[in-house]
This record gives C-alpha cells, sequence and structure tokens, in this order.
C-alpha cells in the first residue's frame, strides 16, 4: 500500500477524493484467496521458459538472441497471441518482452552467453504460488519514473474491474498521470496514446498472465478476470521489490 500513499501525496488536491473512491472499488486491502491451481494456470508462459532453460541452461546466438529452435517451440506450445510462423525472437516480441522482464526479476541471467536460470529462479520454477507473488512484488519496476507511475495506476483500473472499454480503460490512466503532473514530451496534455505507450510492455505481459480475458478477434473489448485482479491488488498490497541477479 505504500506505493499508493506515495501516489496520493503527489496528486493534485483535487483528485484525492475521487482517487479514494476508485482504490475503495479496487478492493485494493482484500486478502489475496486465488487457488494454487489458478495461480499455475497464469503462469503458464513464466512457467515454459524457465523450464526450458532448466539447470543446463540456452546457448543464445552471436546475437544474443534465443535460437531458432527454442523460438519455433515457444510458438507452437504457448498462445501469444502474436502471427504464427515466428523463428526469431526478434520477430516474437512478447517472448523477448517475457526474458527482459523475467531477467529484470531477477529470475533469469545471462553468463558467457548462455541464459541461465538464477538461484531465485532455480527455486521458484517449481513453486507457483510463491513464483506468482516474486512477479506480482516486481511487476512494477521500471528505471523510469512516469513508466512506473503509469503501471501503479493499471494496476489500480485492473484492480477494480470497472471498464470493458478499451478506449474508456487508456484515457482513465491518462488522466490519473494528468493528475500526478505527467505531460506529453511536447508539453501538451497526455494523451491515450502516450500513456498506452508508457504501460504496453507491461500490458502484454499481463495479458499472457491471463490478466484480460477478451473476445475473440475484438481488440477493443475485454473483461479483467479474477485471477487478473488478485494479482494487480497483490502488487498494490506489497512493497516494490528491486531484484538482484545472482
Amino acid at each position: 500500500m505504500k506505493v499508493i500513499q506515495q501516489l496520493e501525496t503527489r496528486m493534485h488536491p483535487d483528485a484525492i477524493a475521487g482517487f479514494r473512491l476508485v482504490i475503495a472499488e479496487a478492493r485494493v486491502t482484500d486478502s489475496i484467496l486465488l487457488p494454487e491451481r489458478a495461480m499455475t494456470r497464469m503462469l503458464g508462459p513464466v512457467l515454459w521458459i524457465l523450464r526450458r532453460v532448466g539447470p543446463a541452461g540456452i546457448r543464445l546466438t552471436q546475437a544474443g538472441y534465443l535460437p531458432p529452435a527454442v523460438v519455433v517451440a515457444a510458438s507452437a506450445e504457448v498462445d501469444w497471441d502474436w502471427p504464427a510462423g515466428a523463428n526469431r525472437e526478434s520477430n516474437l516480441l512478447p517472448l523477448a518482452e517475457l526474458r527482459a522482464h523475467l531477467t529484470a526479476a531477477g529470475l533469469l541471467r545471462v553468463r558467457k552467453g548462455t541464459l541461465l536460470l538464477t538461484s531465485r529462479g532455480r527455486a521458484l520454477a517449481t513453486a507457483p504460488r510463491e513464483l506468482w507473488w516474486h512477479l506480482a512484488r516486481t511487476i512494477q519496476v521500471s528505471r523510469e519514473p512516469a513508466e512506473s507511475d503509469a503501471i501503479t495506476l493499471l494496476l489500480v483500473l485492473i484492480a477494480r474491474r470497472g471498464f470493458d472499454e478499451a478506449d474508456l480503460f487508456t484515457q482513465m490512466l491518462a488522466l490519473g498521470l494528468e493528475t500526478l503532473g505527467w505531460v506529453a514530451p511536447d508539453g501538451s496534455r497526455l494523451s491515450s496514446d502516450v500513456a498506452t505507450t508508457l504501460v504496453a510492455p507491461k500490458w502484454r505481459l499481463l495479458n499472457h498472465l491471463g490478466v484480460f480475458a477478451r473476445t475473440p478477434n475484438d481488440h477493443t473489448h475485454w473483461t479483467i478476470t479474477p485471477g487478473g485482479a488478485a494479482f494487480a491488488r497483490a502488487a498494490l498490497q506489497t512493497d516494490v521489490e528491486t531484484p538482484v541477479n545472482d
């Protein structure tokens, strides 16, 4: 909850009452009662890559990418919601972003051209509940303050489960950032497009964790899943953890 309190101290005074109402509607302080089976389902892509790396690691290409055989396997075994047929990591953006996030979260590292599990990665690869909580604690990690604020506000909106229209969701995200004093690079008011860009990689990660249930062939509406709301609340309840790769 500390991160929410910090946001409130920086908000325009006129926005605080409305923000507190949203926090109450988001039930941020609710206990997390999600069954471990549901957590495991949400972790599908994460568990896949951790177990694929395994004890032996994966030798990367000279350019530092996952080898084509691994990318093809990832395309066949995981639904990335991405055009089929990619055999290069650079052409399968969700996979590349997931690897980057798991590295930032302290679960993967590269040593001498080989992708390896960290000691924490090895421990959590067989402990879904603890892995789920670790990802919740680290989802807000960012080197960019604006991105960090945007991710926190995104989590609040997810926990609230009040919007199923993409345009309204992103408008609320932009408005929240505006109350914190953020503006567009040219000094103008922050648009929904700019706000969306700030959270796009984490948005895709959350999508692959099963936070959003979308109608097939409809990218303008979605439903926040119970597991997604629980994940957002868990992230907001814990202090942001800065992982250390070993």
